[in-house]
């Protein structure tokens, strides 16, 4: 792996995490422990987390060059989305149809144009 790569690398996962930590210590106790419980409901890590972390290793997987890895950050970042949508049922039908239509056609396109 290149220096540059490896500097990509650390860029692209320090910045956010860095960010959160300066975020998260400058919270009142009270939005603390919100983000703390938030973090133990699995359905958070479903929605956010897996949105969040696809872009990461897609990212990952085209700095290094390695596709396995872009196309498992794929595969999480529209499971997050789908589920998005599926969260978006409460608010708004439409909204949420077409979140999750988006969803399917984006992984479809993805996996009929990529692999």
């Amino acid at each position: 792996m290149d220096a540059v790569q490896i500097i990509f690398l650390i860029l692209l996962w320090g910045i956010p995490i860095i960010r959160f930590m300066k975020i998260y210590r400058k919270l009142e106790k009270e939005e603390q422990e919100e983000i703390k419980a938030s973090f133990k409901n699995p359905l958070y890590y479903l929605g956010d987390g897996f949105g969040h972390l696809g872009l990461l290793l897609i990212f990952t997987g085209m700095i290094i060059a390695v596709p396995v890895v872009q196309h498992i950050g794929a595969a999480l970042l529209f499971v997050g989305w789908f589920y998005g949508g599926v969260e978006l049922l409460d608010v708004s039908y439409k909204k949420s149809a077409g979140v999750i239509s988006f969803s399917v056609i984006a992984t479809g396109a993805y996996y009929f144009f990529l692999i």
